[in-house]
């Protein structure tokens, strides 16, 4: 009987499910590497291009130039994750993973079914970690103590006559099971997701819905779209002492086709609207438009963001700008003039909101600044399933940790005497320096526990038939004297 892997999986019959059949591509791994190596890259060209889906199309022409920009979106970077290319990479990696986990992984779990086997001390001494030693206990006794202390070490020991086999840490041979659970249902979310799921990104003025109509999503799409809008009851900025922006905050409202409010709440950063599966985030904010009011004729102007503040600019002739600055929503209108002599714009008046001032003529009110809030939207349905896969995966990262040791041991009597020699090996496929620290302890407790092996002596049968030497006489001088001598009383 051997240990190797081979033998236990020819007794369960172990072999490929499709190794030879028309799947037996997908059980490649090689192929597994070519495709990850390709998600890689996809991943890593996404994260390089903005995606239209999350940031806009005007972030993307602001990075590259509007020819540039054109080009990427019509090779189908700008949204890469919704390509059919993407998609088809997504969908080969699944088959991918499920052939080779029930080609590769999944069988495997009939080899932990295998009953411990025994071993002699031929075998034993051919095991990775071996060693022998003698007892003065016999061998059943020197069994049942080292049986006792395998099982204080975690080990499930059966014993069979005067061998024994022990193991523990089999829990640890599920990890590669458990994480191909989870890469499977990872793939699963990821596919519900590409197929129903979308995304978008709206600057949404104050006053004004935003809409899922214009949502990404892939064009092999399966999935459906709400009806419902969300309106921007209002927004604001919050900043810091040193005129930074600190917080976003926007108030929604959901509203169904009839105008019906369905549900408020406030959001800002990192604090969505999550609403019948779709999540609300705020992404950006700023000021889009400036109301003034000239001679009671409003007009709306645009502004655009220079720095930490907002700029309009309004032609009065051919030489003269009127520049008009704003720092936020509560601060006061500063108006400049410029003229292409003058090295610097110069002040002429600053105007609180709903304020006016008179410039010859001209009577100029500022009525409201017009924030508008960036708010970028997902519909991610396989989320849920995402994080049971990920909750797999760091499960059978744990399980790996664990090592799965054997020990067998085969005790035989030690000669005539009522000594035992004790024959113990084994293997560890993790921390086997540990493991072999844990087995000479054990040994060497055996051996301060159990008395000590007899050793016997040789005897010389000359001495055995004669019998002792006699002592000679403590007064030997008296014998030594001589027949003339005489003894005096």
């Amino acid at each position: 009987m051997t240990t190797s892997d081979s033998h236990s999986k020819q007794s369960l019959g172990f072999r490929p499910v499709f190794r030879n059949g028309p799947l037996g591509i997908f059980a490649s791994v090689k192929l597994t590497i070519v495709l990850l190596t390709l998600c890689a890259a996809t991943i890593l060209l996404g994260a390089w291009c903005p995606q239209e889906s999350a940031v806009g199309q005007e972030k993307v022409i602001e990075q590259f130039g509007e020819e540039m920009a054109v080009n990427l979106h019509n090779w189908g970077i700008t949204d890469i994750f919704h390509t059919p290319f993407f998609l088809i990479l997504i969908a080969l990696l699944s088959m991918n993973m499920v052939v080779g986990s029930l080609d590769k992984v999944f069988p495997k779990l009939r080899l932990l079914k295998l009953p411990l086997q025994f071993f002699g001390p031929d075998q034993i001494a051919k095991m990775p970690f071996n060693t022998t030693f003698a007892a003065g206990a016999s061998p059943a006794e020197t069994l049942e103590k080292l049986q006792i202390k395998l099982q204080q070490k975690g080990f499930k020991t059966v014993v069979h006559g005067n061998e024994l086999a022990a193991e523990s840490g089999k829990i640890g041979r599920y990890a590669p099971t458990t994480t191909h659970i989870g890469l499977l249902l990872l793939l699963l979310g990821v596919t519900i997701t590409s197929w129903t799921g979308f995304s978008g990104f709206k600057p949404v003025r104050l006053g004004e819905d935003l809409s899922f109509q214009d949502s990404e999503h892939s064009k092999q799409w399966i999935g459906k779209l709400p009806t419902w809008k969300v309106h921007v009851d209002a927004t604001r900025r919050e900043d810091y002492e040193s005129g930074d922006a600190k917080q976003w905050y926007s108030d929604l409202s959901v509203i169904d086709e009839k105008g019906k409010v369905l549900e408020k709440q406030q959001i800002s950063v990192n604090t969505p609207l999550e609403y019948k599966g779709v999540d609300v985030y705020q992404s950006s904010w700023g000021l889009d438009q400036l109301v003034i009011a000239f001679n009671d004729n409003e007009k709306a102007l645009d502004l655009r963001q220079m720095g930490k503040l907002y700029a309009a600019f309004l032609p009065l002739d051919g030489e003269t700008v009127l520049i008009m600055s704003l720092r936020n929503q509560t601060a006061p209108l500063r108006l400049f003039a410029k003229r292409p002599d003058w090295e610097a714009p110069k002040l002429i008046t600053e105007i609180q909101q709903g304020k006016s001032v008179k410039l010859g003529s001209v009577e100029i009110k500022y009525v409201r600044p017009v924030p508008v809030t960036g708010l970028q939207y997902k519909s991610d349905p396989g989320l849920p399933i995402t994080y049971i896969a990920f909750g797999f995966i760091m499960l059978g990262v744990m399980l790996a940790a664990i090592p799965f040791r054997h020990v067998w041991v085969s005790v035989s009597k030690d000669g005539a005497e009522s000594g035992s020699k004790v024959s113990i090996g084994g293997r560890s496929k993790k921390a086997k320096v540990g493991f072999e620290r844990m087995i000479t302890k054990i040994i060497e407790s055996m051996q301060a526990e159990l008395p000590p092996p007899v050793v016997a002596t040789a005897v010389d049968p000359e001495t055995e038939v004669q019998g002792t030497e006699a002592e000679p006489p403590k007064n030997l001088d008296l014998f030594q004297a001589g027949p003339s001598t005489s003894i005096k009383e």
